[in-house]
């Protein structure tokens, strides 16, 4: 499978703006655990360095402060200043969110990078329309579709609640004969647990952290 985008992105009103002793807020979907909140983490520390503690970025990890398919909307207004997000989770808003989410569009990450530098201008056109500043992109690892029982054909899928995050992985679900079924990271553990999914689509990184393998 495709490598997915996640981006950063903060309101261009807020950008360059902070004063003395500014305080943002920034949510971002993953766990503590996630390398992608790590990454967030060492971005706000880099952040509160190069301006002497001039701005101070609070990260909100595990979707505690805005839940996932609301933080574009959320930055977007200026609810908050700067978030992270999946950027295929908004493809039904535009799309050129889903680009890169379309199966096996580029595998790798060498495909994944020259992907990404023929998407940039026009992704960095349409989320300024939207009044915001793209500030970075982090690739996922490749994906994969785990399962609660083991696959001997495709038609084991059949019937099946197939775990989704955005509508592209949505209409592969409905095309192996699955149920996407709408499911946050967080809550993916105790679903499989209690069955309520049989399978999803996901990166090795989420499949690790939700101990999907």
């Amino acid at each position: 499978m495709n490598i997915r985008m996640f981006l950063a992105v903060t309101a261009v009103a807020a950008f360059g703006s902070a004063q003395a002793q500014t305080r943002w807020d920034m949510p971002t979907p993953y766990s503590d655990g996630e390398f992608h909140t790590r990454n967030v983490r060492a971005f706000a520390e880099d952040v509160k360095k190069a301006t002497d503690g001039a701005l101070d970025i609070n990260v909100h990890s595990n979707g505690s402060l805005i839940k996932h398919p609301d933080i574009l909307r959320a930055v977007s207004t200026g609810q908050v200043n700067i978030a992270e997000f999946l950027l295929s989770q908004f493809g039904n808003e535009d799309p050129v969110f889903e680009a890169d989410n379309i199966p096996f569009v580029a595998a790798g990450y060498d495909d994944a990078w020259k992907f990404y530098q023929a998407q940039k201008p026009l992704l960095e056109k349409k989320l300024e329309g939207r009044g915001l500043k793209l500030l970075y992109s982090v690739a996922w690892p490749g994906q994969g579709i785990y399962t609660k029982e083991p696959l001997k054909s495709v038609a084991d899928l059949k019937g099946t609640k197939f775990r989704t995050y955005s509508p592209l992985t949505a209409r592969l679900a409905e095309l192996l004969g699955a149920s996407p079924t709408v499911v946050q990271v967080p809550d993916a553990p105790p679903l499989f647990a209690t069955g309520g999914i049989q399978a999803m689509i996901t990166s090795s990184a989420t499949g690790t952290a939700t101990k999907a393998g």
